[in-house]
């Protein structure tokens, strides 16, 4: 069952006076509990993709639709609403709130959903449990190393039970030991929860775990594939 698809995906912007292409007829289908790598170097379109699905961003022409609801028939409260219930996102500069410490990040999603106080600490510890920082969840972000915020990021993703988890170069900032334990916690996540995980990334320790690897180059889908750890 498709969870995304694209259709004949078109995303034109302007930088100054020149007209920027950053996707030309993108067509894709992501099924339910898939594991998908985007791949590709810089200024071929894969994060302009991740956030057109992610409802960050409009496309200039095509359709999107998510969990079966078309994206431009939705308004702004009901994609704030598809955002919040739905999909996860994890985001290469993490974006946690500084004043909160680990806990209280990954709770502010289960806030906003109205969830009373003590089931979302409860929810929120139980998930920072989870991911390997049951001595961290009360610190705040500063006072974490690079690979932990990453792990407070994808707890407050998967806090509330999406459909959807989208990682924008998760791993660009961590190295390789922290990358690789990161990818493995996503990886039990997508094979215990059945998650649908979308990653752009042009990181080889991406790559190589991708399930499904569709590469694109110029706003264009390159190759379409099962990866074979060789890229």
């Amino acid at each position: 069952m498709s969870v995304i698809e694209v259709e004949n995906l078109e995303k034109i912007y302007m930088d100054g006076h020149v007209e920027v292409r950053a996707l030309r007829g993108v067509n894709l289908t992501i099924d339910k509990g898939e594991f998908t790598v985007l791949a590709g170097p810089s200024g071929s379109g894969k994060t302009t993709l991740l956030n057109i699905i992610g409802a960050l961003d409009a496309p200039t022409t095509g359709a999107v639709r998510v969990d079966d609801r078309d994206l431009s028939s939705l308004s702004s409260k009901e994609l704030s609403q598809l955002r919040r219930d739905k999909i996860g996102f994890v985001f290469q500069a993490y974006n946690l709130i500084p004043v909160l410490t680990g806990v209280e990040n990954v709770e502010f999603i289960l806030m906003i959903q109205g969830m009373d106080a003590k089931t979302r600490r409860q929810k929120a510890e139980e998930v920072l449990i989870r991911v390997g920082l049951t001595d961290q969840m009360h610190r705040r972000p500063v006072d974490m190393s690079g690979g932990q915020q990453q792990r407070v990021a994808v707890a407050r993703a998967i806090v509330s039970e999406p459909a959807i988890v989208l990682a924008d170069e998760p791993t660009a900032n961590l190295d390789s030991k922290t990358a690789g334990d990161l990818l493995e916690l996503m990886e039990r996540l997508n094979a215990d929860q059945h998650i649908t995980f979308v990653f752009s990334s042009h990181d080889r320790n991406v790559i190589d775990r991708a399930r499904r690897l569709v590469r694109l180059h110029d706003g264009q889908i390159a190759d379409d594939g099962r990866s074979q750890g060789a890229a």
